[in-house]
Order: structure tokens, then sequence, then C-alpha cells
């Protein structure tokens, strides 16, 4: 028997609203529904009621529709987890919001990708206020803490992702974390490395300044000697042409003698070996070049670059995205506000050991 167009518009208002097509931007009035679905308005209107009747929406008494958070499932928890993020790609987004999908699948929640423009863009309070929970990568830019006090009024669970905002009472995640650099350290100490050099050109902001304390702490701590090459750009800018720039000039003012440099990113590392090669300096061979940027390195594009470049092995997300979901559902966050790894392990390649075979 053919369904009658009210239960069809039903059908995909309810799906849609599962799915959190209106979460952010609102219900629509009834003629632009009717005008969208090719229907009446008296149908559109018939459907309306049909979704109200099952809970998933609600009338206001100025007559506007209020989409009902986490849809008809809400009462079985977390039904609808939005991913917030800026306008614009990086690795370790694709990292944590792949992680956070194939954690959906088990936990059975819908994902919701919502992109943001700038830090006092509507759409994060929108987002943070209609969905069951809210996993933000927020901004390195100090401005964009002044979110934070309307972040705290909506009331909704939120984890800032890349940056650490747990001192603002605002829960983190950062696959970053200072021990890298003392375990890329310890390695090249075990080549036999006396002198460790340190290459810098990103902005002074987020966890640069700390990995950086870590590589002068830990060379005083073991006696050895090391030389900073730190020229940072301004926030925005691409690093990896200024990073072969510095080591090329360095090398044709012959004021590069490095064994061992250990890059503060991916992209400081790559820049620095493509100079050496340029300049007749084997990377590997030469000079031992490895980075502490592991959540660059994805998917494992690190193994297959000329040499292939030691690196931390990227964390896997998961396990902190779901302990962080886990949190939030009871309503009351114990332990630390901040989470990240504990532990880290080196991806040797060819880059600090020369011949070592390819390891997948």
């Amino acid at each position: 028997m053919k369904r009658s167009k009210c239960v069809l518009v039903a059908e995909r208002l309810a799906e849609r609203i599962t799915k959190g097509d209106y979460t952010v931007n609102g219900f629509p009035s009834e003629r632009k529904l009717a005008d969208e679905m090719g229907v009446t308005q008296k149908t559109a209107r018939k459907a309306i009621q049909q979704i109200v009747d099952e809970g998933l929406v609600h009338r206001l008494p100025n007559g506007r529709l209020k989409v009902m958070n986490g849809g008809k499932g809400s009462k079985e928890g977390f039904k609808q987890i939005a991913f917030l993020t800026p306008e614009w790609y990086s690795p370790v987004i694709l990292l944590l919001q792949d992680a956070l999908l194939k954690i959906s699948h088990s936990m059975n929640f819908t994902m919701r990708i919502v992109p943001y423009f700038h830090n006092d863009d509507p759409v994060i309070k929108n987002t943070i206020s209609g969905f069951d929970c809210t996993f933000m990568v927020t901004s390195e830019e100090p401005a964009a803490k002044t979110i934070i006090p309307e972040i705290k009024n909506c009331r909704r669970p939120v984890i800032s992702l890349t940056n650490d905002w747990s001192r603002q009472g605002i829960p983190s995640i950062l696959l970053h974390n200072p021990l890298f650099m003392t375990r890329m350290l310890e390695h090249l100490n075990s080549l036999g490395h006396r002198r460790i050099d340190c290459l810098n050109v990103q902005p002074y902001i987020s966890i640069v300044p700390e990995n950086i304390s870590s590589w002068k702490s830990w060379l005083s701590s073991h006696g050895l000697k090391g030389r900073l090459f730190n020229k940072p750009v301004e926030p925005g800018t691409y690093t990896l042409p200024a990073a072969y720039e510095l080591v090329d000039r360095l090398i044709k003012e012959k004021k590069f003698d490095s064994r061992a440099l250990v890059c503060v990113t991916s992209k400081a590392a790559i820049g620095a070996i493509r100079a050496m090669a340029d300049n007749g300096i084997r990377a590997g061979h030469d000079v031992a070049v490895c980075t502490i940027g592991a959540i660059e390195d994805f998917p494992g594009s690190f193994e297959y670059s000329i040499p292939s470049l030691t690196s931390i092995a990227t964390p896997d997300p998961g396990p902190f995205l779901s302990a962080c979901i886990r949190q939030a559902k009871t309503g009351k966050w114990k332990g630390p506000l901040l989470i990240s790894p504990e532990n880290a392990e080196v991806a040797v390649r060819e880059s600090t050991v020369p011949g070592i075979r390819r390891v997948s």
C-alpha cells in the first residue's frame, strides 16, 4: 500500500533530526518546509504534528519548533555528538575526525561535523547548545579563549581538541606531549650522539616552548650539548619553506655543523632535509634528522619520504575520545581535565639509521 505524503515527509524529517540536520540552524517554518518538500502547507503541518507527537520536536509558546536534544533516543544516552572544527584541513583534524566516526558506530551515536569560520562565530554556541556533547578543535590564538565563558554557560559537555583549555575548566585532549622530545633525544643518544641540535620555525605558541624547554633540560641533565636554530614565523605562515631557507642559509654561511638534529615539526624536518640535499649533505648519513611531530604523520606518510623520516609513532586518539564520552555522560568529571599520551614510541627510519628496513 502506498504511504501518504504526510508519512513520507514525517519520516524524512525524523531522519534529518536523527542526523543533526536541524540542531545547529533550527527547524524550518511550515511554509519553507512545504516548498522544499514539494507538498502543500497542510501536509507539512500534519507531518510536523506527527514528529511532535513522537517527541522529536517541541512546539514553543510562540509557535516555533525546537528540536529535542538527542532525538527520540536521548534517554538512552548521547545520541548526537558534534565535531566542531575550523574550516581548514590538517592531518590531526582528519585523525581525530576519523577516530570519532569509528567510535560512533560502536557507541551508537550520530557524529555531525560542524565547521566554524572564526572564534566568535554564532555556530559555536548554537552547536554546543544543541548537541548532547561537542568535541571542539580549538584555535591556538589567545583570543579564542574569550569564548570560554559562553561555552560554560551552555551547560553542555565540551571537550577541547589540539589545545589545552584545562586551566579554564574545559576538558582537553592533547595528542602531543613534551615526553615525545625526551624519547627522541634518548634515541639519538643511543646512536652515540653527544651533541644534539634543535630546529624550530613554528610560532611560539601552543606546546612549542615546552618542547624547546624539554630539549634544553634533557641535554643539561645528561651533560650533553646542543645548539638551537630558532626562527619562528608569523602565525599562519607555511613553515616548510621557512625551514628550508633557514638551513640553506646556515649551510651557505658555513654556520651549520650539526650531526644530530631534532625538529619540532615534520615540516621543519622536511625543509631541513631538502636544504641539506641541495648542498650535498645526506640526511641519515651525514646528519641524523628526526621530528617529534607525531600527529603530522598521517596516514604513515613519513614512511614513504626519501629518506624515510624518524618520528614519534602516531598515538591512537580513540581511547582518549571514548574516555571523554564516558566521563561526560556521568555529568561529573573525575580526574585530570587534561588527557594526553603517557608514553611514546619512536618510529626509527632512515633519516637517523641509514639502511634500516621499512617497517611496513
